[in-house]
């Protein structure tokens, strides 16, 4: 099989858990987390941390508020 070719973004201060995949035209924010083994398909915000296949936001750093939980926030 082939993927189109499409640039991929990561974002300063990001880091990919060991085994990550990003596929083309993924876009990874600023200082995201990605947990090992992932597999990351269009686009995560800035400042939160993403786990899964494909991969999910499970938490975002929000300047006012801190650490807020999946539920509440919204893409």
């Amino acid at each position: 099989q082939t993927h189109p070719e499409q640039p991929v973004t990561i974002g300063d201060g990001s880091w990919l858990g060991t085994g990550t995949v990003v596929l083309p035209g993924s876009r990874i924010g600023r200082h995201v987390a990605v947990g090992a083994n992932s597999v990351v398909t269009g686009e995560l915000p800035a400042y939160s941390v993403a786990v899964g296949a494909p991969a999910r936001v499970i938490t975002r750093y929000d300047a006012t508020s801190g650490w807020l939980p999946a539920n509440e926030f919204r893409d």
